[in-house]
């Protein structure tokens, strides 16, 4: 069955895409002339030039599409050829329809099965099931994988060249990376580092920090004469002086006073002999004076190894090696800076008073934390440069390094894909073998399906059946004969002669849609007569007068009716019309409530806009049916209407004579007296055969009249045992039980 129809411009008059969807046994569609009907005709039947419009067909079975349209008419009833046989089961009819009644169940039960499982596989719409699932995580890897891509673009754009703007490319490059790659896995800010170097635009060398020379600093550290208290020569006699003062530099100073002023002590200012010139002289020596003199050379060996070690610390400092933790480094350096400013104090305080003795601070450990900055800064210069030597097959290995990274945070995710895609898989292929095998168990049953039907099929049931028909009708100006042994009919009258160029319009319809009416119960071939199969009705009443408007109309709600009973071959009908008074009467149905739409049935509208032709899905029939409105006249309780009797005349003809199959004497048989005579003078305009309008059913007659053919028109379905009927078309349309 069709599920959804899609109408792709450009067509015909539609100029926007429509879909006709949710589609049931039984359509409806009304619409105007030149509203778009026959082209939806034509996209059912899949007719050329309307292939770009497809079907959705619910369990993915197709089925064989019959439509009855201009195009019918024109392929079938050209005037130049004869008309093509219509072949239906014949002589051995009935040995074949039992050989083929145990075919059929076991046929749909099989085509079912197909059905379930293309459902499975596609969904009922055909975008959803199994495999929708399957197409559904590609997108989803290819989105998970993207995310990782945004996430890590802004440092390894280089890892992902050529990928950056293709997401499904990238989803690609992840699974052959899965399957090849064998890379370290490196943490992410240890590949952040190298690919700031390695994924540069214009790597560089970076520069070697130069190491510092401290030995002879370190050196001065253990001086003696730092230790050493210095002082004058013991064997003068002015010793004993001076060591009870206790400051031989005091003296030493004194000393120079006294050569500007031999004859004054520079102490005193007492006079003073050659002799006491002569002991101060003595008592400062000359191993003294090279004592004094050696720590002068020692200060100034110290500020000159500062000096230098210093400018190789602000040298190193320079270079801006991205490698060197410059806090750090700047901050150790400082400390040494301080702590040699501080020593060369010491040691100037010690060459000013040669007595004291005096120790420097030990610059070893701040030079080891500068040594081991700078030591650790050069191995990870030496690795740099090597990397920069051989960029390209280090760009290698850290683009492989990234996709590693890459693909363990995709780990899960990858692990879980893996689960799902394989279980798909399974379920899939289990399928897709179990149609294979269905399918071609189907395919043998029809072909022994086929052979039964060519063994046993004829075109002249048909034939016998249309000209019965044409009789039955009052058509008897001219029938159908079988022309020749290739099984074709030709139209002809009563004398023989060819029919087919002098049928009227009204004559050449009514015989196309006989055909038709044929042709969906049979096959032009000698097989395909039980096929299962969706019919289309369009306008099939154009040019009939109302009689035999009625009469197709009457065929096809037989069609109908099968089809809502499941019976036959026809599993699903559309009828396409312009015609109201059609409408309404192919499309009513007694059990239908409010005109609301039956779960077997949709109701669809065909309008043409300026722009394009639409269909409008209609909840309700949308248009209402004659038999409706006489109702709807009979439940206003208007007992002065001059028109009453008639339309209760109507309803009694539709209900129980067309429809009932019951005749006046069997309903006016149900009353007596005068009650028979109001009923017989109800059923008389039914006999008329016609819709036609008479002027002497319409005389007025009085209220009191028309209350008693109200009471009696009551009583005929409470005495036919069809009350029911008639309260729920009074409820139905005023809500009254009682007239």
């Amino acid at each position: 069955m069709i599920g959804e129809i899609q109408i792709n411009p450009p067509v015909a008059t539609y100029h926007v895409p429509v879909i006709i969807d949710d589609l049931r046994q039984i359509n409806f569609i009304f619409g105007a002339n030149a509203t778009g009907k026959t082209t939806i005709s034509r996209v059912i039947e899949q007719a050329d030039g309307h292939e770009h419009c497809p079907l959705i067909w619910l369990g993915g079975t197709r089925l064989q599409v019959m439509a009855y349209n201009r195009d019918f008419i024109e392929r079938n009833f050209n005037q130049e050829n004869p008309v093509q046989g219509v072949f239906t089961l014949g002589d051995n009819q009935v040995e074949a329809e039992r050989r083929i009644a145990r075919l059929q169940p076991e046929i749909d039960k099989i085509t079912n099965e197909i059905g379930s499982l293309n459902n499975q596989l596609n969904g009922e719409d055909g975008e959803s099931g199994k495999r929708k699932e399957f197409e559904d995580l590609e997108p989803e890897l290819i989105t998970k994988c993207w995310q990782q891509k945004r996430l890590h673009d802004e440092y390894f754009q280089e890892a992902f060249s050529g990928l950056r703007n293709n997401s499904v490319k990238f989803k690609e490059r992840v699974l052959l990376e899965r399957t090849t790659n064998s890379a370290q896995l490196l943490q992410l800010d240890e590949l952040k580092l190298k690919a700031s170097t390695i994924f540069s635009k214009t790597p560089e060398r970076a520069r070697v920090l130069a190491d510092l020379s401290t030995a002879t600093l370190v050196e001065a550290e253990s001086e003696v004469l730092l230790q050493k208290s210095i002082v004058g020569n013991q064997d003068v006699d002015i010793a004993a002086l001076i060591d009870r003062l206790g400051n031989s530099d005091w003296v030493k100073r004194g000393l120079e006073y006294h050569k500007q002023d031999p004859e004054t002590c520079p102490f005193c200012q007492q006079s003073t002999d050659e002799h006491f010139a002569k002991s101060l002289e003595e008592f400062f020596s000359e191993s003294y004076d090279e004592d004094v003199q050696a720590l002068n050379q020692k200060l100034t060996t110290y500020r000159v190894e500062s000096d230098a070690l210093i400018r190789a610390i602000q040298a190193n400092s320079e270079l801006n090696n991205p490698f060197l933790n410059e806090e750090l480094f700047n901050a150790e350096a400082q400390a040494l800076y301080e702590r040699l400013q501080r020593n060369q104090v010491v040691l100037q305080g010690k060459i000013a008073e040669p007595s004291r003795k005096v120790a420097l601070e030990e610059i070893a450990p701040l030079v080891t934390k500068l040594k081991k900055l700078i030591s650790d800064a050069n191995v990870e210069t030496a690795a740099h440069n090597q990397t920069v030597e051989n960029i390209t097959s280090e760009k290698q290995a850290l683009t492989s390094q990234v996709w590693r990274y890459v693909l363990n945070e995709l780990s899960d995710f990858l692990l879980e894909y893996d689960g799902k895609k394989d279980r798909l898989n399974r379920t899939i292929e289990g399928m897709e073998t179990s149609l294979v095998t269905k399918r071609q168990k189907l395919g043998e049953l029809k072909t022994q399906i086929r052979e039964l039907e060519r063994q046993s099929t004829s075109i002249h049931p048909t034939k016998d059946a249309i000209n019965s028909l044409l009789l039955t009708f009052g058509f008897n100006s001219f029938h159908i004969e079988v022309v020749d042994d290739r099984g074709h009919y030709r139209i002809i009258r009563e004398n023989g002669e060819d029919a087919s160029r002098s049928l009227s319009e009204g004559e050449k319809t009514f015989i196309t849609v006989l055909y038709f009416y044929s042709l969906i119960k049979g096959a032009q071939s000698e097989s395909g007569i039980t096929a299962n199969r969706v019919v289309v009705f369009d306008d099939p009443i154009s040019s009939l007068d109302s009689d035999i408007l009625y009469i197709v109309s009457s065929l096809i709600k037989g069609v109908i009716e099968e089809v809502r009973s499941q019976i036959g071959q026809i599993k699903q009908v559309f009828v396409l019309t312009h015609n109201v008074y059609f409408h309404k009467e192919i499309s009513f149905h007694k059990d239908r409530r409010q005109s609301n739409a039956m779960a077997d049935e949709s109701f669809w509208m065909v309008k043409k806009q300026e722009q394009s032709s639409i269909v409008l899905r209609c909840d309700k029939n949308p248009i209402r049916s004659a038999y409706e409105l006489l109702w709807q006249d009979v439940g206003a309780g208007n007992t002065s209407s001059v028109g009453l009797q008639n339309t209760l005349r109507r309803i009694l003809e539709n209900y129980f004579t067309m429809w009932g199959g019951k005749s006046k004497d069997e309903i006016c048989g149900l009353f007596d007296g005068c009650d028979k005579l109001i009923c017989q003078s109800l059923f008389s305009w039914v006999n008329d055969g016609s819709h036609s309008i008479h002027d002497d059913l319409y005389v007025n007659h009085g209220e009191q009249a028309n209350e008693a053919y109200l009471r009696i028109f009551r009583e005929i379905f409470d005495k036919a045992g069809q009350l029911s009927h008639y309260n729920m078309m009074i409820g139905e349309n005023s809500g009254q039980v009682e007239p």
